[in-house]
């Protein structure tokens, strides 16, 4: 994929599509499911339910998100849920949630070089993705929708050309618990094989930077740099995670975020707590990289 071409979750919702055009890997954004992932049931007032795609008008109390990037949500990957009120808060969270999945899935097809090293992780044998309708203990629970397998030829041939040979998708929401108390987490990502993991990661985490850069309006920004973790029943891959801050009306939060790689699978984890975030505590990115590896060991399988 080019610079050029429709890539993460931009641009206003299908109506002629974020991103103006049909969705990236040639496929419609999935209609809006009932409200999921642990948020009331009623949307707010005037508002399509909650789901993978944005509302059509910020929820109450929500400030308008300029959708990042201008783009569309490649494979319908799942976008943050509107969540039944909190005010600006709950907005600005939202608008940093949905940042860091913009930036991180529109790093994943126009990525280049960069990176090294990877030679060296055991390779385990073939491995793909799945998305189990539990995760992490049986405590997170899948939403309404699914993606996989919505990538084009071109697509297909985008990632043939940086080291991920024969890729697929797989994206999903899960949640715990309900409204502004739950617990939200989202992946995404492409298994097939990769022949050096840790130039794929690094790659991205540079191409995210990239996109972060471009749109310096948005309040959003990444801070520091990459941190690789090795969490406990993480092996045979390479986890690096980073932290991103965002600022809306004189408010910041910051939530971290991880990417694994391996032989079969590179996917990114992003996970929040609607209370935590509310009362302006942040997890930590060791924290993140432990669920990240829960949630690896939950999702990826024997091809």
């Amino acid at each position: 994929m080019s610079y050029n071409q429709p890539g993460p979750y931009g641009g206003q919702p299908q109506q002629p599509g974020p991103y103006g055009q049909p969705g990236p890997y040639g496929q419609q954004p999935p209609q809006a499911p009932q409200p999921g992932y642990g948020y009331p049931q009623q949307a707010p007032p005037g508002q399509p339910q909650p789901g993978y795609g944005y509302p059509q008008q910020p929820p109450q109390g929500v400030p308008p998100q300029t959708q990042p990037y201008g783009q569309q949500p490649p494979y319908g990957v799942p976008q943050p849920p509107a969540p039944g009120g909190g005010g600006k808060k709950a907005g600005l969270i939202i608008g940093a949630v949905a940042v860091v999945a913009a930036i991180a899935v529109g790093a994943y097809f126009v990525m280049g070089g960069g990176g090294s090293g990877g030679s060296d992780i055991a390779d385990d044998g073939a491995h793909k993705l799945t998305a189990p309708a539990t995760i992490v203990d049986g405590q997170y629970k899948k939403g309404d929708k699914t993606e996989t397998d919505t990538l084009t030829e071109n697509d297909i041939k985008d990632a043939e050309s940086w080291g991920v040979q024969n890729p697929k998708d797989v994206s999903a929401a899960y949640s715990a618990g309900s409204g502004l108390t739950s617990k939200q987490l989202m992946f995404a990502g492409v298994y097939g094989t990769i022949d050096d993991p840790e130039k794929v990661v690094d790659a991205m985490f540079a191409q995210m930077k990239k996109e972060a850069e471009k749109d310096a309006d948005s309040g959003s920004k990444l801070l520091g740099s990459p941190k690789e973790f090795t969490p406990s029943g993480f092996e045979n891959g390479i986890m690096k995670c980073q932290e991103i801050e965002s600022k809306e009306s004189g408010q910041t939060i910051t939530m971290p975020f991880c990417i694994w790689g391996d032989h079969s699978t590179l996917t990114y984890v992003l996970s929040y707590d609607m209370a935590a975030l509310a009362a302006g505590k942040s997890t930590s990115m060791e924290d993140a990289a432990d669920l990240t590896a829960k949630v690896r060991k939950d999702v990826r399988v024997k091809a």
